[in-house]
């Protein structure tokens, strides 16, 4: 695997506000950012913002489930992950 840096940046939604509110489509400014690289050994994952205090930091993340699954459709896991997510979405 290349360590290329993967970036992704997650759009607030306003599909949880209750009826009526998807219909509507508001636009909301608020993204969540997430940053994954291959890295040599190991898993490191910094998280900072809403709820960073209660998120998992290890194989339990969702995230990290997600590329683990993704990784096993390509053929194989890199010897290890290094993630940064900056959570700004309450």
């Amino acid at each position: 695997f290349r360590a290329a840096a993967v970036r992704v940046r997650v759009p607030a939604t306003s599909a949880n506000l209750g009826p009526g509110f998807d219909a509507l489509g508001l636009s909301l400014g608020l993204y969540d950012d997430v940053v994954v690289r291959v890295a040599d050994s190991g898993l490191h994952i910094d998280i900072a913002g809403e709820g960073s205090e209660s998120l998992p930091r290890d194989e339990s993340h969702l995230l990290v489930r997600s590329l683990r699954t993704a990784f096993d459709l390509l053929g194989g896991q890199p010897r290890g992950l290094e993630i940064v997510c900056a959570n700004r979405i309450p």
